[in-house]
């Protein structure tokens, strides 16, 4: 003998028949946090921030620099 038993609910209906809590509230806030630290991250990963760092530590040594961007393929004539 087989029996099956659909029962069509929502799941915020389901956690409410059983008893679980609604965690939404923090879920949302957490994501927002991460969301928050990934943009921050992402954002010093831009170009434009790598290349102020790299001439922030290069600037006191003109000689570095400009030797670094004699390595640059494209940047120097043959």
């Amino acid at each position: 003998m087989k029996i099956n038993i659909e029962v069509d609910v929502t799941p915020q209906e389901l956690r409410e028949a059983i008893g679980l809590p609604d965690v939404k509230t923090v879920q949302d806030k957490w994501m927002a946090k991460i969301e928050t630290s990934l943009e921050e991250e992402i954002s010093k990963l831009s170009p434009e921030a790598i290349v102020q760092r790299w001439t922030a530590a290069l600037a006191p040594n003109p000689d570095l620099m400009a030797s670094l961007l004699q390595m640059m393929p494209g940047l120097t004539k043959k």
